[in-house]
């Protein structure tokens, strides 16, 4: 029985462990002595030195222990603490190869975060290594592997808590090792970014997160010479984040995740090359296609942010609010034919517009094959400027579409594509100087729009997956780009004068510096731009929020801390709006120790009490002020002037979103959002 030890395993960042250094190196043997016979020098027979040990262990336990494990040889350096470490053995001798029994539990804590538990209970044989018995693992630190994985992974991973219940069986034996495992299985709080990179100047992004990922009634198999095979009765992903971006080369980030591989300086040799086919070749043979099966796939609370920084200026676009279903697929064919799992797929883009997709896909054949549609309601046209820009010339100042589409790819590679889109009152703005191209959109759209400004055209596509000469996605956007030229208006006239009394006044809504909260003042101009426009029905608004960093950078900053510190008074005590002046001081400490950011510390490393306004400073100081964040306040503005007017219940029709800006100010701009009135 051994209680209570304690252990520090570490690593330098030169690769040597602290255990080498621990003996004496032996001195070089002087020329003039004469060496011993090897097996000869203590006047033992070589057969008696080389006995093996025999060790027998009918009952051994190990508890309460611990462990500290620091590797500075990887980058980002490793520290796990493992604690209440205990071990039970049963059974063993060394002198047979009979099972023994083993029982394990230890706490393993990475970094800031819980730590998790694992458990282990049943049967160990050392020659071949087998392992078989009960596992449990509960929210493991996985990120703690990641550094010794970055020759393969191009991307950080910070946190990765795994869990896992159910029987695992391993096995090595002189084919390779094999694996059974049967269980329940969930990978909590993943959070993944991409790496800093030097060259082009770019900080770590966010890229990938969840709050859960759950695999239930997991089984796989894996055996040398054999199909690996995976099945799962039941799979949820819920609150997750993707940052899809697609670079300056028309790359998309995700393409990145694994580490291409670095090609030799030289090709191998005829004779290496020749075994090396051979090798992968038997390789192919002996390790038949992975059996992968699945139940129902369930989505719940997704969110997808798509950057295009290969058009210029940059677009962003958002997915929310995303809930969906897969029903059960498999990659093996059902009586010859591939079966397809029914697809439902609901959420909101750029927080207005509604999508929808429904049908059948498989996500695990190649090539793809599928049949779905999916709708798109009412989304606002005017963040797409950018593309419009581009290729057609004009930059759109407002409009929304509305999209139906129904692709089907069949098994030998044949699609077909119908498309149909409806522009509600879409409307261009002047001619971008120096354009690439500036395409008759005037004319295209007195053709296309009906008398209530409304374009209504179907796309068909058609064509072969496998023909290398059809890419789907160009012959759309041309077909959309033949849209956009279609696409004309005379240019966008202010009517601050139909407001009726106000004037120009009533044209802008001023805001708070930092702010996109509405004030009484601001309320009060709107209820008469409300009646206004009740009176005068052939008037629409378009609403476009602005904002300024250099205005209002440090009153942004505090509109952050503010909901910071609102945010934690919810936490405990649900839905309110403000902050008694009492309660502000432990709030905002509250704040403060979880904020992520180096803090003044006392002599023994333990982070100082400060005062309020230091507090405050300090927060104030790390919150972000950027060019991007103030694009996201005017859009804010933007909503919020909307939204309230379609309070007082103006037809939402008649309500559009201009493409906000973040603006460099005149001397007496102040911080607002722009009303433009048209007749059209």
């Amino acid at each position: 029985r051994v209680t209570r030890p304690e252990l520090a395993l570490r690593r330098a960042t030169d690769g040597r462990w602290m255990f080498e250094d621990w003996l004496a190196r032996a001195a070089p043997p002087r020329p003039d002595v004469p060496r011993p016979a090897t097996g000869k020098a203590t006047g033992e027979s070589t057969d008696k030195l080389a006995a093996p040990w025999r060790i027998a262990l009918d009952d051994g336990q190990l508890t309460d222990g611990r462990l500290r494990f620091a590797d500075a040889a990887v980058t980002p350096a490793v520290a796990v603490a493992v604690s209440g470490l205990s071990l039970q053995v049963k059974n063993f001798d060394s002198a047979t190869r009979k099972p023994f029994a083993v029982a394990l539990a230890a706490s393993a804590r990475h970094g800031h975060t819980e730590p998790g538990r694992l458990q282990w209970r049943g049967s160990t044989r050392l020659e071949p290594l087998a392992l078989n018995g009960s596992l449990t693992a509960t929210r493991l630190p996985l990120q703690a592997l990641a550094p010794y994985l970055s020759d393969v992974l191009n991307v950080v991973v910070l946190r990765a808590d795994t869990s896992f219940q159910g029987r695992l069986d391993l096995g090595l034996g002189a084919a390779g090792p094999s694996v059974a495992l049967a269980g329940d299985a969930a990978l909590d709080d993943l959070q993944v970014q991409t790496l800093a990179s030097a060259a082009t100047l770019r900080a770590p992004e966010e890229l990938l997160n969840w709050k859960s990922l759950s695999l239930t009634g997991l089984k796989l198999a894996m055996a040398p010479g054999q199909a690996t095979q995976v099945d799962v009765a039941g799979t949820v992903l819920s609150d997750f984040y993707a940052r899809v971006i697609l670079d300056e080369a028309g790359r998309l980030n995700l393409q990145d995740v694994l580490r291409r591989p670095t090609p030799a300086s030289a090709g191998p040799t005829a004779p290496t090359a020749a075994v090396a086919a051979a090798s992968a070749s038997t390789a192919g043979a002996a390790a038949p296609a992975a059996r992968l099966r699945f139940g129902p796939v369930s989505l719940v609370g997704g969110h997808v942010n798509l950057t295009d920084r290969f058009i210029q200026p940059n677009y962003s676009a958002d997915l929310t609010e995303l809930v969906g279903r897969l029903s059960a697929f498999s990659s093996e064919p059902v009586n010859g034919t591939v079966a397809l799992a029914d697809v439902a797929l609901r959420g909101r883009a750029q927080g207005t517009a509604t999508l929808e997709v429904l049908g059948q896909l498989n996500p695990l054949v190649q090539p793809v094959v599928l049949d779905v549609t999916g709708k798109v309601r009412d989304l606002e046209l005017a963040p797409l400027s950018t593309y419009s820009a581009r290729y057609a010339g004009y930059g759109i100042e407002r409009g929304k579409l509305s999209v139906d589409v129904a692709y089907k790819v069949l098994p030998d590679g044949q699609l077909t594509a119908n498309n149909k889109l409806v522009l509600n009152q879409l409307k261009f703005g002047e001619p971008i100087p120096n354009a690439a191209s500036t395409l008759p959109v005037k004319l295209a759209v007195a053709l296309l729009a009906d008398r209530n400004g409304v374009i209504d055209i179907d796309l068909p596509v058609s064509g072969s997956l496998n023909d290398p000469q059809f890419r789907l996605l160009p012959i759309v956007f041309k077909i959309i780009g033949n849209l956009i030229v279609k696409a004309i208006t005379a240019p966008f006239n202010l009517l601050a004068s139909a407001l009726g009394g106000g004037g120009d006044a009533l044209s802008m809504v001023s805001f708070d510096a930092g702010s996109a909260a509405l004030s009484d003042t601001a309320r009060a101009g709107l209820d008469k731009v409300a009646q206004a426009l009740h009176d005068r029905p052939g008037l629409k608004m378009t609403v476009v929020g602005t904002a300024s960093l250099e205005v209002e950078r440090d009153a942004y900053k505090r509109q952050q801390l503010q909901a910071l510190v609102l945010a934690q008074k919810r936490r405990a005590a649900g839905a309110v709006l403000t902050v008694p002046a009492d309660e502000y001081p432990a709030l905002l400490r509250a704040v403060y120790k979880q904020a992520d950011f180096p803090k003044p510390r006392n002599l023994i490393g333990l982070a100082k009490d400060l005062p309020v306004p230091d507090m405050e400073a300090l927060l104030l100081a790390h919150l972000d002020a950027s060019e991007a964040a103030m694009q996201t306040l005017a859009v804010q503005r933007g909503v919020a002037v909307r939204d309230y007017l379609a309070s007082l219940k103006l037809p939402t029709e008649r309500l559009f979103l201009g493409a906000a800006k973040a603006v460099t100010p005149e001397a007496k701009w102040r911080p607002r959002a722009e009303l433009n009135l048209s007749t059209q």
